[in-house]
């Protein structure tokens, strides 16, 4: 079977293989913290945005309604969010619980350390240019009829 060259011109199979590798990159220096990459995010989110919804969540960082269940549903169980009152009853909120709060200012920094390495690797302009790429990924492919 022939191997497909590192170069493939496909958009998707490069993004996807960036996004594991710096998922991976994040899991292994944050996990003696106890969460993975996916996890800090959504606490992270949950600590600067306080109180949020499944649905926000997820438009938040462009995820399926499944994903973001099944991490919420996780960090609850582990005792790190809960939900709270929201004005309606239908909707359900997150806010971190306190261990939820020790949890993540465990694992900051982890992260930091990860964030410190991976910039290390690149220089200014490519740092600030890969944040500008995603941001423009993101935009193109949201903005494209079904």
């Amino acid at each position: 079977m022939k191997h497909p060259q590192p170069g493939l011109p496909c958009a998707c199979a490069a993004a996807r293989q960036a996004a594991r590798v710096l998922t991976q990159f994040y899991d292994n220096r944050m996990r003696s913290s106890g969460l993975e990459a996916p996890q800090f995010t959504l606490m992270m989110a949950l600590d600067e945005a306080g109180p949020c919804s499944q649905v926000e969540l997820g438009r938040l960082f462009a995820l399926d309604k499944t994903t973001v269940s099944r991490n919420l549903k996780l960090l609850e169980r582990n005792g790190w969010i809960e939900p709270v009152a929201a004005g309606d009853k239908r909707l359900r909120r997150f806010a971190l619980t306190s261990a939820g709060r020790k949890r993540l200012a465990a694992a900051k920094p982890e992260w930091k350390k990860a964030q410190d390495q991976l910039r290390t690797g690149m220089t200014a302009e490519q740092w600030e240019g890969m944040f500008q790429t995603f941001r423009n990924i993101t935009r193109a492919t949201q903005n494209q009829p079904d």
